[in-house]
């Protein structure tokens, strides 16, 4: 599962080897500045995202990489056990992060919270 890590200025997505083999990506980082907000959404559906253009999907298991639909792009990284939190972008080439973690709504509090503190 990816972790979501937090500094003064930046959201990172730190993924593992094997993620970054399924996602087709390796970790990166978003400005706080382009942070529009998180929500959680526990009623995530992979099926519901559009073109994959490079990813993986394997209905029930995992969901993995870059989708786009209606022209956003959206980066995603969930698997069946876990929680969806939702990251809202302004100004970057995703419209949003889509990633699995264990407790959404916790996740999606801290990362307001940091967006928050940085505005």
């Amino acid at each position: 599962m990816p972790r979501i890590e937090l500094t003064d200025k930046e959201l990172v997505v730190r993924l593992t080897p094997w993620e970054s083999i399924w996602a087709l990506r390796a970790s990166f980082g978003v400005p706080l500045a382009q942070i529009r907000g998180a929500t959680e959404d526990n009623g995530f559906r992979g099926s519901a995202l559009g073109l994959r253009i490079p990813g993986t999907h394997v209905p029930g298991l995992i969901t993995a990489g870059t989708f786009i639909k209606s022209g956003d792009r959206q980066f995603v990284y969930t698997t069946r056990k876990s929680q969806t939190v939702v990251i809202e972008l302004a100004g970057n080439k995703w419209a949003r992060l889509v990633i699995g973690v264990p407790d959404a709504r916790a996740e999606a509090a801290r990362i307001n919270a940091a967006v928050a503190l940085h505005s």
